[in-house]
């Protein structure tokens, strides 16, 4: 039988450095709007009963807001951050090495 998806090494990465990067974003907005949405509609509501529904429609604005907004924010922030931190001359990582 064929598989469906080409085998692995351990120690290789499946993402590359640029996925990762593009990936990160969307990754950090889901988790944290999501968070941030259940901690605002718990504070609001308690547990009252329908919480999960008006939690994920919560989370479902936050998400819309907080997208569109990070990817505007994020590249400024970078490039901020860029701006006020020295170069260093050891093997280190760089601004904005994942990791």
């Amino acid at each position: 039988m064929p598989r469906l998806c080409a085998p692995h090494s351990r120690h290789s990465p499946m993402l590359t450095p640029r996925q990762a990067q593009l990936a990160f974003v969307p990754l950090m907005v889901t988790a944290m709007s999501g968070i941030i949405s259940l901690v605002m509609t718990l504070l609001h509501h308690g547990f009252a009963p329908g919480l999960t529904a008006i939690w994920l429609y919560n989370w479902a604005i936050a998400f819309v807001v907080a997208l569109p907004t990070a990817w505007v924010i994020v590249p400024s922030v970078r490039a901020l951050l860029a701006r006020l931190t020295r170069e260093t001359t050891s093997m280190g990582r760089q601004l904005g090495d994942m990791g």
